[in-house]
């Protein structure tokens, strides 16, 4: 995607853990190119299928959303697995 609409999935993903009820300075969403996303340390990727592929093993969650504009989907696909990342790192 391109970085306008990658910015608004940002903000979306935003809004998704708001209203989980997180705090801005519990996480930290980037916006990147898949090269660099892939060396970035990443705990989690939200993205298409397509760009699933793309990123491979890196050991972090990768978390497919058809819509990337549906923040419901965001919500129903990402909150489980930010819980689970948090709990590993001692954070629940």
């Amino acid at each position: 995607m391109g970085l306008g609409s990658g910015l608004l999935v940002k903000m979306g993903v935003e809004r998704v853990l708001k209203r989980g009820g997180y705090s801005e300075r519990e996480f930290s969403v980037e916006v990147a190119d898949i090269s660099t996303a892939r060396q970035a340390g990443t705990d989690i990727y939200v993205t298409t299928a397509e760009f699933a592929k793309q990123i491979g093993d890196t050991g972090a969650k990768v978390i497919e959303v058809f819509n990337l504009f549906n923040e419901k989907e965001i919500e129903e696909k990402l909150i489980g697995p930010y819980k689970e990342v948090r709990a590993a790192k001692g954070m629940a």
